[in-house]
């Protein structure tokens, strides 16, 4: 598949990723419906996984964690519109768990990527 084709899916894929942690950061209490992990495990899953999306999709900048930090900020911005949703509350607890699902995710992306330019990702050739 061509390289513009993925970096264009997985941008999409990223944007997706915003707009479902939108929604389920400003849904009323009254709809919510919990995993049997809990919400702290909940948030740092689904940052890590939007933070390593946001890397894969934009691998040629901003620099990775500047990606983080505005990751982290959209994240501030949710836990904070939380309190204009109806049984809802912000909570300095779930910014902190979202906040390392990002800095997981990101230290994950970041030491794949030092792998594979380093070249130990690849297998080498035996005589």
């Amino acid at each position: 598949m061509p390289r513009k084709i993925i970096e264009q899916s997985l941008r999409a894929a990223f944007i997706a990723c915003l707009i479902v942690a939108a929604i389920l950061a400003l849904l009323p209490a009254d709809l919510m419906r919990r995993t049997a992990l809990g919400g702290h495990a909940e948030h740092v899953i689904a940052y890590l996984g939007t933070a390593i999306l946001m890397g894969l999709a934009f691998p040629r900048g901003p620099r990775l964690t500047v990606q983080c930090v505005l990751l982290t900020m959209y994240a501030s911005a949710l836990e904070a519109g939380q309190v204009y949703s109806p049984g809802r509350h912000a909570s300095f607890q779930d910014l902190a768990f979202s906040a390392a699902g990002i800095v997981i995710g990101g230290v994950l992306l970041g030491i794949a990527r030092a792998r594979m330019s380093s070249g130990l990702g690849r297998e080498k050739p035996t005589a």
